[in-house]
């Protein structure tokens, strides 16, 4: 898997990691010629980066857990990073949620901004009965992305998070449907909500807001 590294301070290690996935079709190049790296670093946050080529191709495989897992995040475990940001922009969104849903032990939070919110025969399946009782059917598939479908159910109910999810939406997202479906999982005070669409001035918009917030100096 193609990555790039960009390190707050030349030389050292920060105290935390943010791993960025990239909407599809999209090069790692486009995450630096849009902005994103230069607002971490116009704020001067603590934060190292890894940009990381998660896309269609470990999607199909069904392998974006796993190729994460074992390319990014246990490297930067083993390099000492204790506290590892996940964030991802469309299909990136849908990618960081394949990976919390089985590895959120190993991860401090993660960021959606504008989610690809899966497929329309699973988003139907959703909204036929409702997610509580899809999620209470011990017959409902959790293959694919029902997989993490079900892990943000169950992160949504009293008692039983285990990892802080934030999600950034924009009101006229050719998605916004499916994404209302996850904000209704998602404490409140964690989802975030603009004017725009599917594009890459509102998820620059939506990045900025969550770095203004400074996430990782909230509590769970």
């Amino acid at each position: 898997m193609r990555t790039l590294y960009d390190a707050a301070s030349p030389g050292q290690r920060a105290p935390r990691l943010l791993v960025l996935l990239p909407p599809a079709k999209a090069r790692l190049e486009d995450l630096i010629e849009q902005g994103f790296v230069a607002a971490v670093r116009a704020r001067r946050l603590a934060l190292d980066i890894v940009l990381a080529d998660i896309g269609y191709q470990q999607v199909m495989a069904q392998t974006v857990a796993p190729d994460l897992h074992d390319q990014v995040i246990l490297p930067a475990k083993a390099q000492g990073y204790a506290d590892i940001w996940l964030a991802g922009i469309s299909l990136g969104g849908f990618n960081a949620l394949h990976y919390a849903a089985q590895h959120a032990a190993h991860l401090a939070g993660i960021k959606l901004i504008a989610p690809y919110p899966g497929t329309a025969d699973v988003l139907n399946e959703l909204s036929a009965t409702g997610i509580d009782a899809w999620a209470r059917d011990p017959a409902a598939s959790r293959t694919d992305e029902r997989g993490w479908w079900h892990w943000l159910w169950r992160e949504g109910n009293p008692g039983q998070r285990t990892l802080p999810v934030w999600l950034g939406l924009a009101r006229n997202d050719r998605f916004i449907h499916g994404q209302e479906l996850l904000a209704s999982l998602i404490p409140p005070t964690r989802v975030h909500r603009v004017d725009g669409d599917h594009s890459w001035p509102v998820w620059r918009a939506l990045w900025e807001d969550w770095l203004r917030d400074a996430p990782w100096e909230q509590s769970p």
